[in-house]
């Protein structure tokens, strides 16, 4: 496994960059995902909010090809797991809808 997995059990709880302590994920703010320089992707079981280039570029497939190609549903975190980017962490947050969660991706080098 390329990536150590964090679980957070709360729905709405802010998350910050392990790596710069920005908040990319902040409930109070209007636009309340602001992705950092580490910040690989921001993802839910229903598609992608954001993707660096660099982490779409590790995977079998494009965003694009995932999105167009969901009619048996979009299993979001095969899709990041399949990715072959290295060291990275990956927290994954119950949405509070049964069985989906929000997956969000840092790594410690910049990537935007």
């Amino acid at each position: 496994m390329a990536f150590q997995l964090i679980e957070i059990n709360t729905t709405e709880q802010n998350v910050t960059c392990p790596y710069c302590h920005q908040a990319v994920l902040d409930w109070t703010q209007e636009q309340y995902i602001q992705p950092c320089e580490h910040t690989l992707f921001i993802a839910m079981d229903l598609g992608f909010e954001f993707i660096s280039d660099a982490f779409e570029q590790s995977m079998p497939r494009s965003v694009d090809e995932i999105h167009a190609n969901d009619e048996q549903g979009i299993h979001i975190f095969n899709e990041i797991s399949q990715a072959t980017f290295t060291e990275y962490q990956m927290y994954k947050m119950d949405l509070g809808v049964e069985g989906l969660y929000r997956y969000i991706g840092f790594s410690p080098n910049e990537v935007i």
